[in-house]
């Protein structure tokens, strides 16, 4: 399951349609397979989708979200707003707890990954020369 964010601007200010979930759900092909849909006004004139879907690859389920804005840009109730951007959000502290949790072979069990490196971590500098 992939959370992926819809960001959505409205100039002027709009009202957030009442029927935006249920449009989303039914305008959702099964190859989609979104499985919920949740809407927060984020401030004036935005707007926050946040589309669960339950599909194997996070590339999938950007590609089928996104499908489904633009859908919704075009054709339906978000009409007078603009999509800023549709992806989703990466965590790198909860992905790092993964990380540490499941160490490769030969990892001393430092949790030391590629987002954290440790104190001997490649220097494009090279050695110092004196």
């Amino acid at each position: 399951m992939h959370l992926i964010h819809a960001h959505w601007r409205a100039q002027p200010e709009q009202q957030t349609p009442d029927s935006l979930k249920a449009w989303m759900k039914a305008s959702a092909v099964p190859a989609d397979a979104l499985e919920h849909v949740s809407v927060h006004p984020t401030g004036p004139g935005r707007l926050t989708l946040g589309l669960f879907h339950a599909l194997p690859r996070l590339h999938d389920a950007e590609r089928a979200a996104l499908r489904l804005s633009r859908r919704a840009c075009d054709d339906g109730p978000l009409q007078a707003y603009t999509l800023v951007s549709c992806g989703s959000v990466m965590v790198p502290c909860f992905h790092n707890l993964l990380l540490a949790e499941t160490p490769e072979p030969g990892e001393d069990g430092t949790g030391q990954d590629r987002f954290r490196p440790g104190a001997n971590a490649w220097d494009p500098s090279g050695p110092q020369q004196d």
